[in-house]
């Protein structure tokens, strides 16, 4: 009996068993592109069974069914839902492709993100959800934008590391330093959509840049029909300043064309101040000499992009964006510079005129085709730059009574004339590779050339009218730089938990560089740069990921040029062509989570740079000081960062983020100059968002962004704050923003720089008390949903979570 028991029970066991059948299927639209996010319900009478929801390759399926008749719901954001009857007898597959006669007439899709987000690589600031993007530039916003500090010559640090680069849309801009700084100072904010921190940039992008990268994204028109807006704009420093701007973006078909205009004239009057403690026993009996400057600039800066889109089928997108931007900068540089002696005193005046004026002319073409139905695509872009600037500078030092500050005599007098020309061609091509829906791989290559020529013309006047060269300080340098570089990039998932990414880029660097016709520079060197990306996900989505990177810092073009920047006959900065580049690693571990008091970030990161450049002083004679870069030797840190977000009240929504870190520089430079210190920092940076008034539009944000004193290399840093707080009102497509900044008038630059027994104090206040009106119109109306769009190569990468 026991025996005919077993076996009965066998047997159920098997019919059971093999009752049990899986259903599986893919979802595309009417042009067969996958579908990602597409809810799949299974339903049998009135009953819910299951529910599944497409995969990026538009997959989904269901395990473990029994046998019977079954209903399929499809829901999809932009179509109509769809229901499938199916009787179910054996593995059954259940493909859908939608149809135009299924898209919806019109949808409207609002979801409000955090302003910060931490993904895999960066962080990422969501401009467009704060008041930022109303009346300000790029430059502005990447101020306030946090772990990123920003100094007046265009220098942008990450986390306390100098040599970040600056991508706009995932394509990298050529320009650094001053040329970089009012390039985004010219381009209004308002169309901005996110500024992206990456930390630790995978192999896929340019292995330069140290400190790691700032990605600027832009708001894209995703649907049919005209939409822009037009901005107008005016804030008052001690002077005015105004700007405006218009963009358009018309798609209809298969093309879609954008195009942003905008002027801005912007005005300044920093104030910058100087002491100088010489060390006792000097044969000059110098014991001190104080520089205060009052500076007037006005900067005119006109420019616009065109940009055309073609969809040639539905798998190859083609695509042109033209851009200029030009600076017409006129500078008046008043210093007073006092000499302090055992002796006796003496004062002088030191009359400085700039005009600068710069055009940048960039051209991108962009193909874009996927290749088959599994995921294969291929990116090929093509860029080209041309940077053009003229710089002319007379300066005038009179020697003046100590009583009456009347003139004595003129002590110096010369000009300088120093044109740059940069040239820049690059090719790109990227390619991905999905082998299934758990693997991929990422191929590429790239080579760029660039030219560069500055011509410096330094000139003594020797009597009125007539001016010699001085040989001495003029200079005529070419320099010639050659990067061919490939990469691979292997992303794995390995269960719902575990997943990973390996890469490896490959870079050959040819420099030359001529000095008068004299080779100074001649460099031809390979770097190996891996990364690599560990990521672990708990069942509470609680998500952990360890990522180790490798980057390298190249000097900028104008650096490498030895030409002379004064701020008085004795106080100058001077570029070196003998920099060497610098290696950066980095180790980081970052852990997300959620809970019922908000959303937190955490990173852990140590860092590694060699043979770090850094501008510094040294004394060449015993009345002369004088800053150059050089490789001084190495800098190791260690960081945290955590950021916040929740929504404490439905009026009330609280963004924030901290940074500390111990950093320790060690080396030297001059030959005698020794550097050895250690600093802990410490930054913290809110957002807050008041919702006033939801019926009348009314909402205000307070920004406050404070930083305390930190030691880099041999240069202490005071304590920063910046704050601004900005009311808006929203009054159907209008928005009106009134704005206060740097209300305590404590946004300034405070150094304390020790070079032996040389002690240098800097306080620089660059007129940021200001309070500013602006007025925005959104017009234009879009129709039907389209799934187009042309995405840099770089668009997924930024977009895959592993």
């Amino acid at each position: 009996m026991m025996k005919i028991v077993q076996t009965l029970f066998l047997v159920f066991c098997f019919y059971v068993t093999s009752a049990q059948v899986s259903i599986s299927g893919k979802v595309t639209d009417d042009k067969r592109i996958p579908l990602q996010l597409v809810v799949v319900s299974l339903q049998q009478g009135s009953s819910v069974i299951g529910n599944s929801i497409t995969d990026s390759l538009g997959y989904y399926q269901f395990k473990n069914i029994g046998k019977g008749s079954y209903k399929f719901l499809f829901k999809y954001v932009a179509y109509k839902d769809t229901v499938i009857p199916v009787n179910v007898k054996a593995d059954t597959t259940i493909n859908l492709q939608y149809q135009n006669i299924q898209s919806l007439k019109e949808i409207t899709v609002r979801a409000k993100k955090p302003i910060f987000e931490r993904q895999i690589d960066r962080l990422r600031f969501n401009v467009a959800e704060t008041d930022l993007v109303f009346g300000n530039n790029i430059w502005d916003v990447i101020e306030k934008t946090p772990l990123v500090n920003v100094s007046s010559d265009g220098t942008i640090q990450i986390s306390g590391t100098s040599g970040a680069i600056v991508y706009i849309n995932n394509k990298r801009k050529v320009l650094t330093g001053n040329a970089l700084k009012n390039y985004l100072s010219s381009i209004p904010s308002d169309n901005l959509l996110a500024i992206e921190v990456i930390t630790t940039p995978s192999s896929k992008y340019d292995a330069e840049g140290g400190a790691g990268i700032i990605n600027i994204l832009t708001k894209k028109n995703k649907e049919e029909g005209l939409i822009g807006n037009a901005v107008l704009s005016t804030r008052q420093t001690a002077v005015n300043s105004e700007a405006g701007s218009v963009y358009l973006n018309n798609r209809k078909g298969k093309w879609n064309i954008y195009t942003d205009l905008y002027m801005s004239n912007r005005s300044r009057k920093p104030e910058l101040k100087k002491d100088i403690y010489y060390p006792a026993g000097n044969s000059a009996n110098l014991i001190r000499r104080s520089i205060n400057s009052l500076n007037d600039f006005q900067d005119l800066s006109p420019g616009g992009n065109l940009g055309i889109d073609h969809q040639i089928n539905d798998k190859n997108v083609v695509g042109l964006l033209f851009d200029y931007a030009g600076s017409w900068h006129t500078e008046m540089r008043n210093a007073f510079s006092r000499d302090y002696s055992s002796h006796a005193d003496s004062l002088s005046l030191t009359n400085n005129r700039d005009k600068l004026n710069s055009q940048i002319y960039s051209l991108n073409l962009n193909y874009q085709g996927k290749l088959d139905s599994s995921g294969k695509q291929l990116s090929i872009d093509f860029d080209a730059l041309e940077y053009r600037s003229k710089n002319n500078s007379v300066s005038k030092t009179d020697a003046l009574d100590l009583l009456t500050n009347q003139s004595l005599f003129v002590q110096d007098w010369f000009r300088s004339s120093s044109p740059q020309h940069i040239s820049n061609q690059s090719l790109k091509v990227d390619f991905e590779w999905p082998f299934n829906k758990n693997t991929s791989l990422d191929l590429g290559a790239k080579t760029s050339f660039s030219k560069i020529n500055n011509d410096l013309l330094f000139e003594d006047r020797v009597t009125e009218n007539v001016w010699v060269k001085d040989p001495k300080i003029s200079n005529l340098f070419k320099y010639n730089e050659n990067i061919n570089a490939l990469y691979a990039i292997l992303n794995r998932t390995i269960n719902t938990k575990w997943s990973y990414q390996l890469g490896l880029r490959v870079e050959n660097t040819v420099a030359k560089g001529w000095l008068e016709s004299i080779k100074v520079v001649d460099r031809n060197y390979t770097n190996l740069f891996p990364t690599a990306f560990l990521k672990y996900t708990t069942g509470k989505e609680k998500t952990f990921v360890l990522a180790v990177s490798s980057r390298i810092t190249r000097p900028s073009f104008w650096d490498v040029n030895p030409f002379r920047t004064y701020t008085t006959d004795q106080t100058y900065f001077e570029g070196n062509p003998f920099l060497l580049p610098s290696k950066y690693y980095r180790q980081e571990l970052s852990h997300t989570f959620s809970n019922k008091t908000g959303t937190y970030s955490i990173q852990f990161a140590a860092s590694q740079l060699l043979d770090e450049f850094y501008a510094l002083p040294y004394n060449p004679s015993e009345n002369v000081i004088a800053n150059k870069k050089v490789n001084y030797g190495n800098k190791y840190a260690f960081s945290n960062t955590i950021t916040y977000y929740n929504q404490l009240l439905p009026w009330w929504k609280l963004t924030a983020s901290t940074l500390t870190g111990y950093v320790r520089s060690k080396g030297s430079y001059a030959d005698h100059i020794g550097i050895d210190n250690s600093s802990f920092l410490f930054s913290i940076s809110t957002n807050q968002t008041f919702n006033i008034s939801r019926k009348k539009g009314l909402s205000c944000t307070v920004i406050a962004n404070n930083t305390l004193p930190v030691t880099i290399v041999n240069t202490e840093i005071g304590n920063r704050l910046e704050t601004e707080v900005r009311l808006r009102k929203s009054i159907g497509s209008w928005n009106i923003t009134l704005s206060g900044q740097d209300f305590f008038k404590s946004n300034q630059d405070r150094y304390k720089i020790m070079v032996n027994e040389l002690r240098i104090m800097d306080q620089n206040y660059y007129d940021t008390r200001s309070v500013a009106l602006s007025v925005s119109f959104s017009f234009g109306k879009s129709t039907v949903k389209d799934k187009r769009d042309r995405d840099p190569g770089y668009e997924d990468l930024k977009q895959r979570t592993m």
